[in-house]
């Protein structure tokens, strides 16, 4: 079963579904998403998924396990504001950030995504939820 979570934007307002994932309107057509599911593999494949939920998407910022270094801080969280918080610096290093905000409240994933264009490493995003 592999972890995925991340943001996404859809090109048009919809009804938002109903689906067995953690799933936060974070605005009008702006959403964060955070789940486990044994049919999908790839980062293209949660693309998919999300495009057949949600319909076309404008932007996307997804991580899975099995791609990128992801580790789910915290799932019990209250509805509230979400906020996206990159790290990309020369010696950025996924451990080190997930040892910094293990004990916090407010983060709810830490994940590797893109590779940096600048320093040619791996970023690293936390997702906060407060």
């Amino acid at each position: 079963m592999e972890i995925f979570a991340g943001n996404f934007s859809l090109k048009s307002k919809i009804k938002t579904p109903d689906i067995d994932y953690d799933l936060l309107q974070t605005g009008e057509k702006s959403y964060f998403i955070m789940g486990a599911d044994e049919s999908i593999a790839s980062s293209s494949e949660a693309i998919e998924f999300l495009e057949k939920q949600f319909g076309e998407l404008e932007s996307y910022d997804i991580s899975i396990e099995s791609e990128n270094a992801l580790e789910v801080v915290s799932s019990e969280y209250e509805t509230g504001d979400y906020e996206c918080v990159t790290f990309e610096w020369p010696q950025v290093d996924f451990a080190d950030i997930l040892e910094r905000f293990a004990d916090s409240m407010e983060a709810v994933c830490v994940r590797e995504c893109e590779s940096s264009k600048i320093y040619h490493n791996t970023i690293v995003r936390v997702d906060f939820i407060y």
